[in-house]
């Protein structure tokens, strides 16, 4: 599939980054009356998600491009398990096809029509991926969900405004990843192969190394990928064959204790809890509270002089 905006979009949505409107949503219907915190919650993740899209394809750039209603339609046919009008393995051939290197579309090759459903589709499959990532993907109100997607994509009157939204979107995954990152920990413990510290950064040694030990203020050479604790690759220096350095001084906690355990030569991996990681901040795609999982090669350490 190309790099097109789309796939960017899928990173944006599950990030909930909460940055100024760009756009204020019209007044012209009632209120939404919420039931319960599931009723809300769903809501709110459903018209966060969709009103990022319409932002992006309803934009000046964007807006001769999409038909708006048919990306709708999409997302709506996908999310509520009806019969879908494109086949669902379809959609990277459609946007091969549809997406031009340029920035372009051609329409000679597949309608507008067909090309922002498909689009509908992508962006559906994109939240849903992301719900069955959180473990919560069961827990939604479907029908609030999708009346949260319609109100974001139709920029029309939500039942509560973007920012709200994406305040209580922000504060609830904030808690599933405490809550997530505590019960993996836990249960990661207790398996054989894993060494558990004082400080509560776990690791399991893949192969020890015979070269020296880093201090705080050498530089580490090393090859590493990051990953979340439901398996989803954030970071790595693999695909490109190009190791980074870095001095453990200048690092999260987590990872200046794991290099300083490390010998010229070792893999281990590291799982950290969120304290000894980026904590209540968070760092780009890492939302706060996240525990995480580090696969670390020390391949050389230079001595600090």
């Amino acid at each position: 599939m190309k790099n097109t905006i789309f796939v960017l979009l899928g990173l944006i949505l599950i990030s909930c980054s909460g940055d100024n409107e760009p756009i204020t949503l019209t007044d012209t219907k009632p209120k939404i009356e919420f039931k319960d915190f599931t009723e809300k919650i769903s809501y709110c993740i459903g018209l966060d998600h969709a009103f990022a899209a319409y932002t992006i394809y309803a934009s000046q750039e964007n807006k001769l491009k999409f038909d708006m209603m048919q990306i709708e339609s999409g997302m709506v046919d996908y999310l509520s398990g009806n019969e879908l009008r494109i086949p669902f393995d379809s959609r990277d051939s459609i946007f091969d096809l549809y997406l031009l290197d340029d920035g372009s579309v051609n329409e000679q090759a597949v309608s507008k029509i067909d090309a922002s459903y498909a689009i509908g589709m992508e962006e559906a499959f994109v939240l849903v991926s992301s719900l069955v990532g959180r473990g919560i993907d069961q827990a939604m109100d479907v029908p609030m969900l999708v009346t949260g997607v319609r109100d974001g994509i139709q920029n029309s009157n939500p039942a509560l405004s973007v920012m709200e939204a994406r305040t209580e979107v922000a504060k609830y995954y904030s808690e599933l990843n405490k809550e997530n990152g505590i019960l993996f920990l836990q249960e990661n413990a207790n398996r054989d192969s894993v060494v558990v510290t004082e400080s509560g950064l776990q690791y399991v040694v893949f192969r020890e190394g015979k070269g020296i030990r880093p201090n705080l203020t050498d530089t580490c050479i090393v090859h590493y990928t990051g990953r979340f604790i439901d398996g989803r690759e954030f970071e790595s220096t693999i695909p490109s064959q190009r190791p980074i350095e870095f001095t453990p001084l200048g690092l999260i906690p987590g990872w200046q204790e794991g290099l300083l355990l490390m010998n010229e030569g070792a893999r281990y991996r590291l799982f950290m809890p969120q304290e000894l990681a980026y904590g209540e901040k968070g760092s780009g795609p890492i939302e706060p509270f996240c525990a995480l999982v580090f696969d670390v090669e020390l391949i050389k350490v230079k001595r600090f002089k």
